[in-house]
């Protein structure tokens, strides 16, 4: 950009002198006319065209002189001395800015020269000739100078060119020229000096910004007055995150110690210093920095301060320390190198082929018995040291090297000691010197005694040969656990190739019968004893399970640790069916597969220990099929044994695992039931047994066999005798079950029999009393007390006896309880409660009843599918308007079944409640795990709870508990309006109870909705 610097230079200085010279020829006649006679005027004028030949020439020759040349200035820092850029467009709008804020300004002037009696004001000018220099620069600073000028003159009367002008105003006018002159240089030198500054300021902001290298300063105490880029990374912050801050909040503790102390010391001396700084940065890891310090001087020279250069040597830093390491392993390895080769068991030799001189350690000859210089190992003496055979193959091995066939000389020999006996020799050597000629000068090697390697190979070959040949399976199992080798017998005994088991554990053969302590006491053994022997069950690979007598070994080495484990086992399936089948023979019926006589005295003998270890009383039961000699007689005897076998595997299906069914006779069982809890828990069991004897029997298409049974019982240590007597004591009960009718069960105990009996006639009057359709529901109102609404109501039951009048339901549904007719009673309720809602639909009465369902019923299988069938039934009814009831209290033995059947009859659009809610052991269980919808508070809390501050504190925390879980709440056993203002108080408005209405007849309900709804009784709470 030199060529436009220059062209505009030499524009500017000829314009310059046009101008002054013009104004030269102007105004100095004007000052001669002025200040002379006309006799002077003719020597004036020759002075001054003098003086003006001399000017001109002077300013010529400054003006070449100061042309640049082709290339820019340089400025004292080296760099190209800045000009401001301005394209044209913008330099020709500077020209017109100077020459319209002139021509504005002669404006104002002319307007203020009658005021000032027509006397030029020439210092008005001195505004826009600022204004554009400072704006445009040197040329339209001269524009806006010579524009006032000229627009003066023309303005002035007389013109101030002219000798009629007065003097004055042409001396203030030539002043006006040279301080628009002054004023537009220095203008512009105020302009170049700012471009300089600022080209200053983008150069080291480039360098500062642009470094990989942490460019930082500080002042005395310590805060960031700049970092770059680079620094703010260091410290996983942004540079002007940087500012402001101290070491203290930019390291940890230590780090920032560390760094205060460093830079004391550079301040203090005030010196420039070089050192390497290990800092950890608060959220980052330790690094070490290269970093150059120095002192910052303020005006008067006094340190303020210091600035800082860092450079990240944190990964040259590891690596000199692994290049350190690594010089130091190697030595390592040397010094190791060079003791191994001291005290390797190992002879040397060194064979010079032109003289035929070969040379041999002390080792060498000690190898074979031989003192150090003992023996004479010239090459003519090896046939007698090497065997026989063994010669022709050595030399054979040398000359193959020596003509270059081979790369090295390897063979194994047999040498002769000084005993007479031989030591296998592993003999290695090659070429290690050669003529200029590369013929063979020096040839070296090694001789290594390999005789136990040879023996144990030799050892290991007897040994395979076993190995391939045992006709019980080998595994060999390393110390990982993992298997390594197996013989052929293996593969035919587990199915498994050697390469589909190589590199696998052992448990690739477990078939999962045996638990982990036995494993645990297989690996006891072999960790105590180096040995185990036992049976274990394996499955081969087609997934068959075998038997195996099996042997595990540990071998170790002289230190003790382990080399390998040695399996070796054989198939034993054969040998333990065979005595499966003889303890069957000895202990089995042949028929049924039941145990015996002979088998069931030792579980009878097993139950009674277990009692007399619990405390709970176990049952030995004698079990006669009512009428299976007709069965026999009538149909065969192969209809009557598959009768047996098929109600033998139904009894099974019905006891638990620790109980006992064996066939003692022919149509005669006995079952052991160990550990029952209770009489209570007995006869319930008693029970299920005589249900599952009755049920038909399809053994064709066209037979179909009922039988009943009677049982005896005999409860130990009630009847606390031997085994024995417990079995005779059963079989006289069971005939006194044949004598009181048959198809029924007799316990040997009196007062335990007159229980059972008023149980079984209790269990038989209610389904009676069900058959007979004696049962009947009373209806109990639910109300909202916030709104009077009535909610719903409760089913309840009630017995209709025909003697004892109607009886509620304490006095007879816990016969009920576990029994087979629970469930049939629970069906008809809620097939009532439809029913009676299908009639009041029909009346116009839109009504929600809640029905009480037991665990057992609950627990059905077949639970919701006959609820969808009642509910299909009666399609008028919502299905939203039946409600479950569910006792807390209630012991659901399977918790996650309950939860599916629920929500499965959620779906179908029933409602559910926690009936007793805050009696039962398990409220927050229930309450977390059962989907319900409403929390029943139980009548007992609520009924004394204004008397009583417990009851209050339960009833108060149900309805919170409630909240928490977003569920509703109802009271029941509200017995006075009382009751019921103060539950409303506490976020209770839905209520039964006494207080509120007694259960009544469904006929009943209509007419007393009306009554409540008129008499408006809530509204007083």
């Amino acid at each position: 950009m030199s060529e436009p610097s220059r062209s505009g230079y030499i524009l500017r200085a000829t314009a310059f002198y046009l101008l002054f010279g013009l104004g030269w020829i102007v105004l100095s006649d004007r000052v001669l006319l002025a200040l002379s006679n006309p006799l002077e005027l003719a020597t004036l004028s020759a002075a001054k065209g003098i003086f003006f030949v001399l000017v001109s020439a002077g300013a010529l020759l400054v003006a070449l002189r100061a042309v640049p040349d082709r290339h820019p200035p340089v400025s004292d820092e080296g760099m190209p001395d800045p000009r401001p850029v301005t394209d044209l467009r913008r330099r020709w709008l500077n020209y017109g800015f100077a020459v319209l804020l002139t021509a504005c300004m002669l404006l104002v002037h002319q307007t203020m020269a009658p005021m000032e009696g027509g006397h030029p004001q020439f210092i008005l000018f001195m505004l826009p000739i600022a204004v554009s220099a400072l704006v445009g620069g040197l040329g339209p600073g001269l524009l806006a100078t010579f524009t006032a000028l000229i627009g003066v003159d023309l303005l002035s009367q007389p013109p101030l060119h002219s000798l009629a002008a007065s003097p004055q105003n042409q001396f203030r006018w030539g002043l006006l020229l040279v301080n628009g002159l002054v004023l537009s240089l220095l203008s512009d030198r105020l302009r170049r000096a700012k471009a300089r500054l600022q080209r200053s300021s983008r150069l080291l902001n480039s360098v500062v910004q642009g470094t990989s290298d942490a460019v930082f300063v500080k002042n005395s105490q310590g805060h960031y007055l700049l970092a770059n880029a680079a620094a703010g990374a260091f410290v996983n912050k942004a540079n002007t995150g940087m500012l402001g801050a101290t070491d203290e909040q930019l390291f940890d503790a230590a780090s920032a110690q560390h760094l205060r102390e460093l830079d004391l010391q550079v301040m203090q001396t005030a010196q420039v210093q070089t050192h390497e700084e290990a800092l950890t940065p608060l959220d980052g890891s330790p690094r070490v920095f290269m970093v150059t310090k120095g002192p910052v001087f303020d005006e008067v020279g006094s340190v303020s301060g210091l600035f800082g250069i860092a450079r990240d040597i944190t990964s040259l830093k590891a690596d000199q320390e692994r290049l350190q390491a690594s010089e130091a392993a190697l030595r390592e390895r040397e010094q190791q190198l060079a003791r191994v080769l001291q005290g390797s068991d190992q002879g040397y030799w060194d064979w010079h082929l032109p003289s035929n001189t070969f040379v041999v350690s002390e080792r060498w000859e000690t190898m074979l018995g031989y003192e150090p210089s003992e023996m004479d190992v010239a090459t003519s003496r090896w046939p007698e040291i090497v065997h026989p055979e063994d010669l022709p193959v050595a030399m054979a091995s040398i000359e193959r090297h020596l003509s270059g066939t081979s790369d090295a000389h390897v063979v194994e020999i047999r040498c002769k000691t000084k005993q007479g006996g031989w030591r296998w020799i592993l003999s290695r050597g090659s070429i290690v010197k050669r003529d200029e000629d590369g013929r063979p000068l020096i040839m070296a090697g090694t001789h290594t005694d390999v005789t136990e390697r040879k023996q144990s190979e030799r050892a290991l070959r007897e040994a395979s040969v076993v190995f391939e040949s045992s006709h019980e399976a080998i595994m060999m199992v390393n110390p990982e656990g993992l298997i390594t080798k197996v013989n052929p017998a293996f593969t035919r005994i587990t199915g498994f190739s050697e390469v589909e088991v190589s590199g696998r554990a052992p448990r690739v053969l477990a078939s999962g019968q045996h638990g982990e302590p036995f494993y645990q006491e297989l690996w006891h053994s072999l960790q105590q004893h180096d040995f185990w022997r036992g049976e274990i069950c394996n499955r081969r690979k087609n997934g068959e399970l075998y038997v195996a007598q099996e042997t595990i070994s540990v071998v170790r080495d002289p230190e003790g640790r382990v080399l390998h484990y040695i399996g070796v086992f054989a198939d034993i399936s054969q040998q333990k069916a065979h005595e499966a089948e003889l303890d069957r023979v000895t202990h089995y019926d042949l028929l049924t597969g039941l145990p015996n006589r002979h088998l069931l005295s030792d579980r009878m003998d097993q139950s009674i220990r277990r009692s007399q270890r619990s405390g709970q009383p176990s049952a030995v039961c004698v079990l006669d099929l009512d009428g299976f000699k007709d069965i026999n007689d009538r149909h065969g005897h192969d209809a009557g044994d598959q009768l047996l076998v098929a109600l033998s595997a139904r009894l099974q299906q019905v006891l638990r695992a620790e109980d006992t069914l064996a066939r003692t006779s022919g149509d005669e069982f006995v079952l052991v039931l160990s550990e029952v809890g209770s009489p209570e828990e007995c006869t319930l069991i008693l029970d299920r047994l005589l249900q599952t004897v009755r049920l038909p029997l399809v053994l064709a298409p066209d037979l179909h066999l009922s039988v009943t049974a009677s049982i005896g019982v005999s409860l130990y240590p009630a009847d606390d005798a031997d085994p024995d007597t417990l079995l005779r004591h059963a079989d006289q009960a069971m005939y006194l079950a044949k004598q009181a009718g048959k198809n029924r069960y007799q316990l040997f105990d009196p007062e335990s029999d007159r229980q059972a009996q008023a149980h079984q006639q209790n269990l038989h009057a209610l389904e009676r009393a069900l058959t007979e359709g004696e049962f009947v529901l009373h209806y109990q109102p639910k109300v909202d007390l916030d709104s009077g609404e009535v909610i719903g109501a409760e089913a309840l039951i009630r017995w209709q006896h025909p003697e004892r009048g109607l009886l509620p339901p304490g006095d007879f549904l816990s016969h009920l309880h576990g029994s087979l007719l629970e469930p049939r009673l629970g069906e008809w309720v809620i097939a009532s409660a439809l029913e009676q809602l299908d009639r009041w639909g029909a009346q116009g009465l839109s009504m929600k009843v809640s029905v009480n369902i037991s665990a057992n019923h609950l627990l059905q299988p077949d639970f919701c599918p006959r609820l969808a069938q009642a509910l299909a039934r009666h399609p008028e009814v919502a299905p939203a308007h039946l409600e479950l009831e569910v006792l807390e209290s209630a012991a659901i033995a399977d918790m996650g079944q309950a939860v599916d059947i629920l929500r499965n009859c959620r779906h179908l659009g029933v409602h559910f409640s926690l009936d007793d809610f805050g009696t039962g052991y398990s409220s927050l269980t229930y309450l977390r795990q059962l989907p319900v919808d409403t929390l029943k508070i139980d009548q007992s809390f609520v009924r004394n709870m204004l008397s009583d501050a417990d009851d209050l504190r339960i009833v108060q925390s149900v309805i919170q508990l409630a909240e928490v879980f977003h569920r509703q709440v109802i009271a029941e056993g509200v017995e006075t309006l009382e009751h019921g203002a103060r539950l409303r108080q506490m976020g209770c408005h839905c209520v039964q109870g006494f207080g509120i209405a007694r259960p009544m007849p469904a006929q009943d309900l209509p007419g007393w909705c009306d009554g409540w709804l008129q008499a408006q009784a809530w509204q007083h709470l």
